[in-house]
């Protein structure tokens, strides 16, 4: 439970889901689990996003872009309050945010055209491959850049086991 109400991952992780239920539990209990379900579903969302604009014949690179907006304005509040669970001022949050993201677009932005163009790779293939090559840069980049407050929120709040007696990382 949140200042502002019981946490949204928290609660899920406490339904019982049966044999599913602990170990989706501790996969949530840490920031790297939060990330790779919040994270996977945006992305989920945008390559679907992107799968419906390709088919409607965009360039390919079009496509993207207007996918990236999309994808972005889902992913900051989500990132920021599921996964990393920040308290620090979203003003300041929101511009670090975006160069995170706009380093990893950028390197999507030059892996899909090279792969596109240079191999028999399909626009969709190529991004889901930079996709996953992007990821764990960016889970690294939102964690130590983007909502680097959380850091000095979660030592001040709780001993060296982190909240709850979990370790975050």
């Amino acid at each position: 439970m949140t200042e502002r109400g019981p946490d949204v991952l928290d609660h899920l992780a406490r339904i019982r889901l049966g044999p599913l239920g602990r170990p989706l539990a501790g996969l949530l209990s840490t920031s790297q689990g939060r990330y790779l379900v919040v994270a996977g579903s945006v992305q989920l969302g945008y390559l679907v996003l992107l799968a419906a604009l390709l088919s409607t014949g965009i360039w390919y690179m079009a496509a993207i872009a207007m996918a990236q907006v999309v994808a972005i304005s889902v992913a900051f509040p989500t990132y920021r309050r599921l996964v990393y669970r920040s308290t620090g001022p979203w003003r300041s949050e929101i511009g670090r945010f975006v160069s995170v993201w706009a380093g990893g677009a950028t390197a999507g932005f030059v892996v899909t055209p090279l792969l596109v163009e240079l191999t028999p790779i399909p626009p969709l293939a190529a991004q889901v491959i930079a996709v996953v090559v992007v990821a764990c840069g960016s889970y690294l980049g939102h964690h130590y850049v983007s909502f680097r407050h959380h850091h000095a929120d979660r030592k001040a709040d709780a001993g060296p086991e982190g909240p709850a007696g979990l370790r975050e990382g």
